[in-house]
C-alpha cells in the first residue's frame, strides 16, 4: 500500500476573500494567502476582464457605467468582508498557528522565489526540494509571459476609485494620486 500524501487545496478566487468565516467553518485548519494589488491596477484589470470575457454571459448588454459600478461595488464588498474575516485569522499571535500571510502582487511578480519562501516560512510549511524544482521549472516556463497592458484610467474613474477604495489604499500603503500616467 502506498502512504497517503496529504495535499493542500489551493483556491485562487477573489470572491473567497469574502468567505473566510465559512471556509474556517468548513476547514478549521485552513490557512490563507492574501495577494493584494494596487487598486488602480485592480480596477483596470477588472475592466479589461469585463470587456474581454463578461460579454459572453450577458443576457442584456450593460452600459459602461453599470459595469464600472459593478466593479467598484464588488471590490468594496470583498475588501470589507476580507477585513472582517482577517480579524478571525490574526487573533492568534502564536507564529506556529499562523493562518494568514499577506503579500503584494508586485512582490510575487518581481521576487517570486523569495516571496514563496516567505509564505512557506510564515505558514510553517516545509519546502521540499521536489517543490523547489517544480517552482523553478514553472517560473522558467513563464519567463516570456507579458502582462496585459491596460488603458490609462480616466480622471473621473480614478476619482471614483480614490473615493470608494480609499481604505484599501491606506491598508496596503498604496499611493493614491490624482494624475495617473
Amino acid at each position: 500500500a502506498h502512504p497517503i500524501k496529504h495535499r493542500r487545496l489551493l483556491l485562487k478566487s477573489p470572491v473567497h476573500t469574502a468567505r473566510i468565516p465559512l471556509l474556517l467553518q468548513l476547514f478549521p485548519e485552513a490557512q490563507f494567502i492574501y495577494i493584494h494589488r494596487n487598486p488602480y491596477d485592480v480596477f483596470k484589470s477588472a475592466v479589461h476582464m469585463a470587456d474581454t470575457t463578461y460579454w459572453y454571459t450577458y443576457l442584456n448588454t450593460p452600459s459602461d457605467e453599470q459595469i464600472f459600478e459593478f466593479i467598484l461595488r464588488q471590490y468594496e464588498v470583498l475588501f470589507d468582508r476580507y477585513e472582517d474575516g482577517r480579524k478571525l485569522l490574526s487573533s492568534n499571535s502564536n507564529k506556529q498557528d499562523q493562518k494568514l500571510v499577506e503579500v503584494s502582487f508586485e512582490q510575487l511578480s518581481q521576487r517570486p522565489i523569495e516571496t514563496v519562501e516567505r509564505i512557506y516560512e510564515d505558514l510553517g510549511w516545509t519546502m521540499t526540494q521536489e517543490y523547489q524544482d517544480k517552482l523553478h521549472a514553472e517560473l522558467d516556463g513563464v519567463k516570456s509571459y507579458e502582462r496585459n497592458r491596460h488603458k490609462i484610467l480616466a480622471p473621473d474613474l480614478k476619482k471614483q476609485v480614490n473615493l470608494r477604495w480609499g481604505p484599501s489604499f491606506q491598508r496596503f500603503q498604496y499611493e493614491m494620486d490624482s494624475d495617473e500616467g
